[in-house]
């Protein structure tokens, strides 16, 4: 039986979300694997037939904690073809063509690649007057049906090559912009009133850009973070935000075991959310 790992991070949620649909679909004809890259163990990729890479995209970027990971992957000495995909609010443009680069110099050639709309967990917090930005978009169903059937038809008919994505002209325009994003990090915001100094935020936050004080509060340290924006949406009381007088009022709220059906938000109201 054919072997696939699915490897994914997840900023929210969305990315995860999208994973497990896709491995779901996939191990009804093969044997899927899925797994994160904050995994402590990543297992030898050459035990796979295929891969499928999944990453949030962060102005116009595959994540961080991504690219490291495929950074500390051995060079396979036989190629394996892979499906890769981002998650997007809004444009992903080079996304999948800088991943595509960094899964070739692995040996890992990329037969099809996919950009999905899902929830903005910076739009969510900076304009959550717009709906689009809780929620998938309403075809995705049908095109994870879609690409999953395309994906394992091009592996029974694969000769062992590969392409990159083509190169997005858009992203000439948005150069300005994808630099200040990559240079300005917003500050996280700590309202103490609401913070149980549960130390969730310091534990999930992938990029360690949270550390406990004296006083057992989270010290935010904007020198490591990836404006993922994990901490805000999954904090228990909505104890951080980005405005440094408010927190916010609508929050992407994603469970573990992928019960996060596509739309849904948390409405924070005046009194403490406790999940």
């Amino acid at each position: 039986m054919v072997r696939i790992l699915v490897l994914y991070f997840t900023g929210v949620g969305a990315t995860e979300w999208v994973s497990r649909a896709i491995c779901a679909r996939l191990g009804q004809y093969a044997q899927a694997d899925l797994l994160s890259v904050e995994s402590v163990d990543i297992p030898p990729v050459e035990e796979y037939d295929a891969l499928v890479v999944g990453t949030p995209c962060y102005h116009a970027a595959p994540a961080r904690r991504m690219t490291a990971c495929l950074k500390s992957l051995p060079k396979l000495k036989a190629p394996i073809p892979a499906f890769i995909f981002n998650t997007r609010g809004l444009c992903s443009l080079n996304t999948n063509r800088i991943l595509a680069g960094q899964l070739r110099a692995k040996n890992i050639s990329t037969v099809l690649d996919r950009a999905y709309r899902g929830p903005a967990s910076d739009g969510a917090l900076l304009a959550p007057g717009i709906g689009r930005f809780f929620a998938f978009e309403k075809d995705l169903n049908y095109k994870l049906n879609r690409d999953c059937a395309h994906f394992l038809r091009l592996l029974g008919r694969w000769d062992g090559t590969g392409y990159l994505p083509r190169f997005a002209l858009g992203s000439i325009l948005n150069a300005p912009n994808k630099a200040a994003g990559h240079l300005i990090t917003l500050k996280i915001h700590l309202h103490k009133d609401r913070c149980v100094r549960c130390g969730q935020c310091i534990a999930r936050c992938p990029h360690r850009a949270f550390a406990m004080d004296g006083g057992g509060y989270p010290r935010f340290d904007p020198a490591h973070c990836e404006n993922c924006y994990r901490c805000i949406h999954h904090c228990p009381c909505a104890a951080l935000s980005l405005n440094k007088r408010r927190t916010h009022t609508k929050l992407l709220r994603y469970s573990a075991n992928g019960n996060w059906p596509p739309g849904s938000y948390l409405k924070t109201a005046a009194a403490r959310v406790i999940l």
